[in-house]
């Protein structure tokens, strides 16, 4: 090899977007000394793509599940608590497991753990449909749901540390903000076609269950595609020259080798870096699961919405997530780029978000028209989803090779607290304290954005930190 030119421009593009940070390519000469470019290939961006995908269909089984308690709880003799269990069900066994997934995936790759999840979740949702076959005279229609939410709830859990590890290992640096952006606006977009296709079919089918045993095949169709192709590091794929490789590998955090070394606890759990991470998305979660479980429900129940005034109002927020989980996690990258500085380009937008998304949700209890309590719940959903990008990137920058474990503990967190915000909010929306909850989810995202000003992407959990940015380049 005669000599190596590595530098970055944005010219390649995904679904439509340019990616930032493209390496122009490695100078190859031999012989009689000609110079030949190679450009790197794109094969992350396939991975992105079906992380991507992934994503929405995740957000299809959990929204529908959530638009289809409506229908559920009248044909199954249900009361208003046990909708909440059943959401709280979900939560806390997605809490308990998210670790222990993002273990598996440091450990043996995230290609076999993203199949099992994704077949498990769907599967747990197929068998949901079973239960429109008990007597409604008994409990054990409850009981079989719980279970089988707490099913659900545990395979999801290996979802987005499996993602997450996967974009540490297979996207540079100052592209991860714009991956994770990309992954969590596929997951609005689940979250928004969810309620706008369930309800469709309830009304083709005059049945909540069809509805969900169609958005189980989903995950089964993913899984056989997935499987065939996909590696879990760049260099076990032939399909990706050097080129890529250096530039996936360039300005990453120092790693242990090419495996997964030992969690280091010690440093996670005396890291304030780690709680305020932790912290923050506890607090987001707390807050913004008010969207995935009890929004369709206060709707109709205690804001009096019909079925198409609440099913739009329910589709609306996660159609704004769409723009805001690619926004926040471009600007990072941007922010990141054009100052150099890693530790403000993730803050910035991190608690800027979680800053409007509080003033907005406890805005909407003073407003009585429909037009206007669309307008707050959506600047509320984009506002959260400003930060959703930033705080995955975040747990890749700070974890590098153990991003898997450190992720779940976010989102391990994220999960107890929204399972709490469900319990406490239904609480009181029952006993008829319709502004408490609300108070609640904004004194939230408040102490969201104190924990996000303490989180420093530059103190990683093992070596030195990733390399500084300058002028788009890496060094």
């Amino acid at each position: 090899m005669k000599g190596r030119d590595v530098g970055r421009s944005a010219g390649e593009t995904f679904g439509g977007i340019e990616a930032m940070g493209r390496l122009d390519g490695l100078a190859v000469g031999e012989g009689r000394g000609a110079v030949e470019a190679v450009r790197p290939t794109r094969v992350r961006y396939q991975v992105l793509a079906s992380a991507c995908l992934l994503a929405v269909v995740t957000y299809i089984l959990r929204v529908g599940f959530a638009t289809a308690s409506t229908r559920l709880e009248g044909s199954l003799g249900l009361d208003d608590s046990q909708v909440g269990w059943l959401m709280a069900a979900f939560m806390i066994a997605y809490g308990v497991f998210e670790i222990p997934w993002g273990l598996i995936g440091d450990r043996l790759g995230v290609r076999s753990v993203l199949v099992v999840v994704a077949l498990g979740g769907s599967l747990t949702t197929a068998c949901m449909v079973l239960v429109r076959f008990m007597t409604t005279a008994s409990l054990w229609p409850f009981v079989v749901l719980m279970v089988l939410r707490g099913l659900f709830g545990m395979f999801q859990a290996g979802t987005f540390p499996g993602i997450s590890r996967m974009m540490a290992d297979w996207m540079p640096t100052t592209e991860r903000g714009l991956a994770q952006g990309f992954i969590w606006t596929s997951s609005r977009t689940g979250g928004m076609l969810a309620p706008l296709i369930v309800t469709a079919l309830i009304g083709a089918f005059g049945n909540w269950s069809t509805p969900l045993a169609i958005a189980a095949g989903l995950g089964v169709v993913w899984c056989v595609w997935f499987w065939p192709w996909f590696r879990n590091r760049p260099e076990e794929m032939p399909r990706v020259n050097e080129a890529e490789r250096a530039l996936i590998i360039g300005g990453r955090g120092e790693r242990t080798g090419a495996g997964h070394g030992p969690i280091p606890w010690k440093q996670m759990l005396g890291s304030a870096n780690v709680w305020a991470l932790c912290g923050m998305y506890g607090f987001l979660g707390y807050s913004g699961n008010f969207f995935l479980t009890l929004l369709p429900k206060y709707l109709m129940k205690y804001r009096g919405l019909g079925d198409d005034a609440t099913k739009w109002l329910t589709s609306l927020p996660f159609a704004c997530g769409i723009v805001a989980c690619l926004l926040g996690g471009m600007l990072s990258d941007v922010i990141m780029r054009r100052t150099g500085n890693l530790k403000w380009g993730r803050r910035i937008m991190g608690a800027l978000g979680l800053g409007i998304a509080g003033i907005a949700l406890l805005a909407t209890v003073w407003v009585e028209p429909t037009w206007a309590l669309a307008v707050l719940l959506c600047l509320t959903f984009f506002g959260n989803d400003l930060s959703m990008g930033p705080a995955w990137a975040a747990a890749a920058d700070i974890g590098e090779e153990h991003t898997g474990a450190l992720s779940g503990a976010m989102n391990m967190l994220g999960s107890f607290m929204a399972a709490l915000g469900a319990i406490v909010s239904g609480y009181l929306f029952t006993l008829g304290h319709l502004t408490a909850p609300f108070v609640l989810y904004a004194g939230s995202y408040g102490l969201g954005v104190l924990c996000w000003l303490r989180v420093d992407v530059t103190e990683p959990l093992i070596g030195p930190g990733p390399a500084n940015v300058v002028n788009g380049d890496v060094s």
